[in-house]
């Protein structure tokens, strides 16, 4: 049999970060392709479509906006794509960025991901399909949250973290529980924008003096960089 040929990428030059100032580089392309160029990356700090903003195919269907904005808001805020996989498409997409981030990561580096209740099982998958090392998980509390006509409140979201392989000695034990309102919808920059000292109680994690990897951000209107980057005194690439 012949050797297939490599599927041509979508440039041929090593890729322009769209923004480079501050120790802030943002790549405005494809992570799955730019991930090869990169290396020596100490932590994957993540915040990906959930795909899970509705119980049936239908309402996983709907836009962004529709799903998670408050009727009533006037702000205007951009779509963005991808929130509609079901959850065995959703492994398979998530298997491939994370497995291309590990790969460009140190041995010991960490990984983070952000998640809701219904695709917990399936992120908890995906790191381990992609390599990592799963070590558990820690919960952001928002306080009461939506209320639930079946049982308890959806007041939490969570953080399916692991390492690449055995993981680094450390001095700081972040913990492994948050209690922080969500932003209120005029506080927001972006649909599902997260508070900037929750990002900050995740970066705990990363080693330090390495680069922490942010694919899938969504960028600020306001500023260059995306949320949680800047505000940590590290290298950050999105």
């Amino acid at each position: 049999m012949g050797r297939a040929s490599r599927v041509p990428p979508l440039w041929t030059d090593t890729v322009k970060p769209y923004y480079e100032q501050d120790g802030i580089t943002i790549y405005h392309a494809d992570c799955v392709e730019v991930l090869p160029e990169l290396s020596e990356l100490g932590a994957l700090i993540t915040d990906p479509p959930y795909s899970s903003g509705g119980q049936f195919r239908g309402d996983r269907m709907r836009s962004t906006v529709e799903k998670y904005v408050q009727s009533g808001t006037m702000a205007y805020r951009p779509e963005f794509a991808g929130d509609n996989r079901d959850q065995r498409s959703f492994l398979i997409w998530a298997g491939l960025w994370m497995g291309a981030a590990r790969m460009a990561s140190i041995v010991g580096a960490s990984i983070c991901c952000f998640t809701d209740w219904r695709q917990l099982p399936t992120v908890s998958d995906a790191i381990q399909v992609a390599g990592w090392t799963w070590r558990g998980i820690a919960t952001w509390a928002k306080g009461y949250g939506r209320a639930n006509s079946t049982g308890f409140s959806n007041a939490c979201e969570f953080v399916v973290y692991g390492t690449n392989g055995p993981a680094a000695e450390r001095d700081d034990y972040p913990p492994g529980y948050y209690e922080r309102r969500s932003l209120r919808d005029a506080e927001k920059d972006h649909i599902a924008q997260k508070p900037d000292d929750v990002m900050r109680w995740v970066l705990r994690v990363a080693p330090r003096g390495r680069a922490n990897l942010r694919p899938l951000c969504r960028l600020r209107r306001h500023a260059p960089g995306s949320q949680g980057f800047g505000a940590s005194g590290r290298r950050h690439r999105g």
